[in-house]
């Protein structure tokens, strides 16, 4: 295929990917050969060893829809997430992972949700977790079909339901997107990052089968409690991943104050917030001692 699009293609994918060798053809394919096609790919490689550069470029000689961009060091899961991102100008924008490949209509099907609705932010559809081989072991219900009119209880029922993360990789109104504080550079910032969104409007699930969730042992999901790995994932130039809950809780604050929403929503999720970091109080406290113990903030 080499058909020629313009700049204002309508939907726009961003791959963020490292050494991701073993999987990528296969994503690469089930993009490519989507129903609905007029898309730009924007791929940003973070600085891989592999393979992962060859097979970019070979792919992107082939469609013109392909954009190669290439880190010259590792800046990091977060970051990465963002340098795909921030060249896209199309209404529509989704995150595709490296190693999760998607049925032939996901687009299609996300992207008729959007345009007859435009109080949703985000469509995305059923999901299947797949094994490293592209099994099938399961299918996940994400619970994510956000349908109320109020703000305030979108994000309570976002964050109360969110589980394994699969709707970043629905599809989204890029200026709603682009209002949000994008992926942090902290654990399970795409977590706060799909709540955040939520603030801007409804999600929708597409009741059909669209997502597979490849769960293997380089995933970055594989092990949560992998302090190492999640360090080398989200941004392997810090030392140390610390007070992580503090933060979390610190951004969803933020989030809240700046998105445009009455004030009785920001009231009433304010009060929410305080509420959960009571719930999260424990380890809280451990995050502060351990501060405290390697000497990062001064004793009082």
């Amino acid at each position: 295929m080499n058909q020629q699009y313009d700049e204002t293609s309508p939907v726009a994918i961003g791959l963020p990917v490292y050494n991701g060798e073993r999987y990528l053809e296969d994503t690469l394919r089930s993009v490519l050969n989507q129903t609905f096609d007029n898309f730009d790919l924007f791929i940003a490689d973070n600085a891989s060893t592999d393979r992962t550069e060859e097979i970019c470029r070979d792919y992107a000689g082939r469609d013109s829809r392909i954009r190669y961009i290439r880190n010259s060091i590792n800046l990091g899961a977060s970051k990465n997430y963002t340098v795909c991102f921030e060249p896209a100008r199309s209404r529509f924008f989704r995150w595709q992972n490296a190693d999760d490949p998607i049925e032939p209509t996901l687009i299609e099907k996300c992207f008729e949700v959007l345009e007859a609705d435009h109080d949703v932010v985000l469509a995305y559809g059923k999901t299947h977790i797949i094994d490293e081989y592209g099994a099938f072991t399961e299918a996940y219900d994400d619970k994510l079909n956000l349908t109320s009119e109020s703000a305030s209880q979108r994000f309570k029922d976002c964050i109360q339901n969110l589980g394994l993360q699969n709707v970043i990789y629905g599809l989204m109104r890029r200026d709603a997107l682009a209002r949000t504080a994008l992926l942090g550079n902290y654990v399970a910032a795409d977590i706060n990052l799909v709540v955040e969104l939520s603030l801007y409007g409804k999600f929708r699930e597409v009741p059909v089968h669209l997502f597979n969730r490849r769960m293997h042992p380089q995933a970055s999901s594989w092990k949560r409690d992998d302090s190492e790995r999640q360090k080398n994932f989200w941004d392997p130039a810090k030392r140390k991943l610390v007070m992580q809950t503090w933060r979390s809780i610190k951004e969803y604050y933020k989030a809240v104050w700046r998105a445009p929403i009455p004030l009785e929503d920001k009231r009433v999720l304010s009060m929410f917030l305080l509420k959960r970091a009571y719930w999260y109080k424990d380890p809280m406290k451990n995050e502060l001692m351990d501060v405290i113990k390697y000497g990062l903030i001064k004793r009082p």
